[in-house]
């Protein structure tokens, strides 16, 4: 188990973070750290699962790694408490059963032989992931590219209309 907290949360609540690393502080066991340097990105790639509230964070995970998310349903974070008014459900709410499964705060006793079950259909959800990022990610993986022939190909246009009015 990889503890990485966001780091923003390290930021303002470094306290609480500190409390949660200190309680822990006498394990013996390999099996268990506190990652609070971010300028690394291994762990992630290394992760089988991510667990997660309502982070887009576990999005980026399994987007990235094709590996299934585990969201426990605390209560939502709502910046827009009119986000209800249209009538599409946004994308953090309905794509959670297909890149992992949602538990309940309080049936968190067998999250374990939940998570070895989602370990067991990986391939299912490598697919499931797979097909959700080309339906909803435009150019994944080479964004910067097209985002900087766009660009360039603008600016050239740009370029040539400016001659062409001297």
């Amino acid at each position: 188990i990889v503890v990485r907290p966001h780091p923003e949360y390290v930021k303002r609540y470094g306290f609480r973070m500190d409390a949660i690393v200190n309680r822990y502080s006498d394990y013996k066991g390999s099996d268990l750290s506190f990652e609070l340097d971010f300028t690394s990105n291994n762990s992630i790639f290394d992760s089988d699962v991510v667990i997660t509230d309502w982070s887009g964070t576990a999005y980026e995970f399994s987007f990235v790694t094709k590996k299934p998310s585990v969201f426990i349903n605390t209560p939502p974070k709502i910046n827009n408490r009119e986000y209800d008014r249209i009538s599409v459900k946004p994308l953090e709410i309905t794509l959670r059963d297909k890149i992992g499964i949602q538990v309940e705060p309080d049936n968190l006793t067998d999250i374990a032989d939940k998570i070895n079950e989602l370990l067991d259909l990986a391939d299912k959800y490598a697919d499931e992931i797979t097909a959700i990022v080309d339906k909803y990610i435009a150019n994944f993986g080479r964004s910067g590219a097209v985002g900087s022939k766009y660009i360039i190909d603008r600016l050239i246009e740009i370029g040539k209309k400016r001659k062409n009015e001297l």
